[in-house]
């Protein structure tokens, strides 16, 4: 998940925080506490991620630099549900509440939108997730995971490979599904000759106006 121009904003003030380097597999906040701080992803990814009773994991974002987390435990000073989790090895910026409410929202008013939309994305992408979840079906939430991780050219158009960032057990994790039947949807995607084999690193669209039309479905 990247925002430009919430990246921007945020750069502008990076000599305000501590930074931090977490290695992979490092809780960057754990679940059941307040937020404290705020953290600004420079370097790696980051995932949230939620953990049942009995050790099951479900993915619910995957941040990459220039994005901000934490901001939820941040403002409503409600214990976490959720982890937050470095997927590789990351440098980030903290920043403390008084350092943000104190001195940053009123020297840069800008920050302020920046939050705001930053919120507003993930709230969107929660919210269709949920809903994909409920209404459509494997291939096409399949496809949309992709379509959102596509690099777009400069013509508008979607380049072919797609670098998914997530191996089989964590897109069946994020998707709600049993890794067997992931496998399954993606071994049909590949016999209807719309995908190529997917693997963590990449994934190549072969058929393009099938793919889309799995997307808009």
């Amino acid at each position: 998940m990247k925002i430009p121009s919430v990246a921007g904003a945020w750069r502008q003030v990076l000599h305000y925080g501590k930074r931090c380097r977490f290695p992979k597999g490092a809780e960057i906040l754990p679940g059941g506490v307040t937020g404290e701080h705020l953290f600004f992803i420079d370097q790696g990814e980051v995932r949230l991620q939620r953990f049942t009773r009995d050790g099951r994991e479900k993915l619910l974002l995957s941040l990459h630099p220039g994005a901000i987390v934490g901001e939820t435990p941040f403002f409503d000073e409600v214990p976490s549900c959720s982890t937050i989790v470095a997927a590789t090895d990351c440098v980030l910026y903290s920043f403390s509440k008084d350092c943000v409410v104190g001195e940053l929202i009123p020297r840069y008013p800008a920050l302020a939108m920046a939050l705001l939309q930053t919120l507003a994305a993930k709230v969107r992408v929660l919210c269709n997730q949920s809903v994909r979840l409920s209404l459509d079906d494997l291939p096409s939430r399949i496809c949309t995971f992709l379509h959102l991780r596509a690099h777009m050219l400069e013509d508008g158009s979607m380049a072919a490979r797609v670098s998914p960032g997530l191996n089989q057990q964590e897109l069946a994790n994020l998707l709600g599904v049993h890794r067997v039947t992931l496998n399954k949807a993606l071994r049909e995607l590949e016999r209807e000759s719309i995908l190529g084999p997917y693997t963590r690193d990449e994934v190549y669209i072969l058929d393009d106006t099938r793919f889309r039309e799995l997307i808009l479905k």
